[in-house]
C-alpha cells in the first residue's frame, strides 16, 4: 500500500470512529490504544497524528497522551461563522450558474434521504448517505468558485462540522435530520427562482438552525 494511501486510511478511520463513538470528543489515550481502535499500525498512524494535530483535531502531550479535541462554545460559532462566508458567497455565485436538472435532481434526493430517514429511524443506516448528500449538497456552492484553494479549506472545515454534531446526539437525530433536509430544500426552492438573495437568506436560516441543534 502506498505512503499517501496509508495515510489517509489513518486519518479517514479516525473519523470513522468518532462517528461511531469508538473515539469520543475530548477523549486522551496512548498512541497504542488509538492504533488499536483505528486499526492502523504505528508508522502510517504517525503520520495521520501529525496531520490531524495540524488542523487542531487532536494534541500530542508527551507523558500524558493523545487528546482529541473538545470543541467550546467559541470555536462552534467560529467554525459556522467561516463556513456562513463561504457558503454565502458560493451560493450566490452558484445561484446565478445552477447547471440544467440540477434542482429537479436535487429536489429528489432530498425527498427520497427524508422518506428513507423517517422510514429507518436509525441513525446508523442513515448517517453516511446524509453525509453524502450534504457534502454533495453544500458541496456544491463552494464549487461555484473553482478555486482549490477554498475548495481544500471548505473540505477540512466541512469534517469538523460533522463532528461538531457530536456534542449533541440529538443534533443528528431522525428530527434534526429530517429538519435540515428541509431547510435545504427551501434553498432549492430559491435557486429554482434564481433569486440569490432569498437563497442566502435560506442558507442563513438553515445555518442557523443547525447551529442551534449543536449546542442544544
Amino acid at each position: 500500500m502506498g505512503r499517501g494511501k496509508t495515510l489517509n486510511a489513518g486519518y479517514e478511520a479516525f473519523f470513522d470512529a468518532l462517528l461511531e463513538r469508538r473515539l469520543v470528543l475530548g477523549q486522551t489515550l496512548t498512541q497504542d490504544e488509538l492504533c488499536a481502535v483505528l486499526g492502523v499500525s504505528l508508522s502510517p498512524m504517525r503520520e495521520a497524528i501529525t496531520l490531524l494535530e495540524s488542523e487542531g483535531l487532536l494534541s500530542v502531550r508527551r507523558r500524558i497522551g493523545i487528546t482529541i479535541f473538545y470543541p467550546d462554545v467559541k470555536l462552534v460559532r467560529d467554525t459556522f461563522q467561516l463556513r456562513g462566508f463561504l457558503e454565502r458567497e458560493g451560493l450566490r455565485r452558484f445561484t446565478r450558474l445552477a447547471p440544467e436538472g440540477w434542482v429537479k435532481r436535487s429536489r429528489k434526493a432530498h425527498k427520497d434521504i427524508i422518506a428513507f430517514v423517517e422510514k429507518v429511524d436509525d441513525e446508523h443506516e442513515y448517517r453516511q448517505p446524509v453525509k453524502a448528500l450534504e457534502a454533495e449538497f453544500h458541496g456544491a456552492f463552494v464549487g461555484a468558485f473553482d478555486n482549490a484553494e477554498v475548495a481544500l479549506i471548505y473540505a477540512r472545515l466541512q469534517r469538523k462540522m460533522y463532528l461538531l454534531r457530536l456534542l449533541n446526539e440529538e443534533a443528528v437525530g431522525t428530527a434534526s435530520t429530517v429538519q435540515a433536509m428541509r431547510e435545504h430544500l427551501a434553498i432549492v426552492d430559491a435557486v429554482d427562482r434564481r433569486q440569490p438573495d432569498e437563497a442566502v437568506d435560506a442558507l442563513d436560516r438553515h445555518l442557523k438552525g443547525v447551529l442551534h441543534r449543536t449546542l442544544g
